[in-house]
């Protein structure tokens, strides 16, 4: 079983490096349609290792997301988070430490692209600055609608982040762990 996990981490690595070797950029997209038709097929195949996840089938699972990972634009930075996250949870339920943190960090890799750009003048307090809706009826409803999903989206960014961090810090902790054990054994 570990050797297949090696294999589904490498196999994962070696996707992740021919996207890289192929020189797609951030500025590289698909068409809207294209784009959509491929999240679609990404999510269907989330649901599917969602569904494996809950039935403890962790190893399938992880096959079933890097197929997700496959379909997903790479752009699409919090979808391959949340992809990237839910990977570490199955390494971590397997007990692979070392791939959990890899796969947490790559989440939280994908979640630091979304941050907004700081300038070097900006401080905490001005980004949690109140915003004033100008206008009256349908374009002041659509902007405060705008507002309520950059909220939304920006919540989500910081629930995924946390149970991104969570998942290494545990994996990191346990792999800790087993080191100190392992001297232990070693060192007597």
């Amino acid at each position: 079983m570990a050797s297949e996990d090696k294999s589904r981490r490498e196999s994962s690595k070696d996707r992740d490096r021919s996207v890289l070797d192929a020189g797609v950029g951030q500025d590289d997209r698909f068409p809207p349609d294209e784009e959509a038709a491929l999240l679609t097929q990404s999510n269907e195949q989330k649901s599917q290792a969602n569904k494996l996840f809950g039935t403890s089938r962790y190893s399938e699972a992880i096959g079933e997301y890097d197929k997700a990972l496959s379909l997903c634009p790479n752009y699409l930075d919090y979808e391959v988070a949340v992809l990237r996250s839910n990977i570490s949870a199955c390494h971590l339920k397997l007990e692979d430490w070392k791939a959990a943190v890899e796969a947490a960090t790559a989440s939280l890799d994908a979640l630091s692209r979304l941050e907004p750009k700081k300038d070097k003048d900006t401080t905490k307090g001005e980004q949690d600055e109140v915003v004033e809706i100008e206008g009256e009826g349908d374009a002041a409803e659509e902007e405060l609608d705008k507002l309520r999903l950059d909220d939304k989206r920006k919540e989500d960014i910081q629930r995924i982040r946390a149970k991104a961090l969570m998942r290494r810090a545990k994996a990191r902790t346990e792999q800790a762990g087993w080191g100190n054990l392992q001297g232990a054994e070693e060192g007597g």
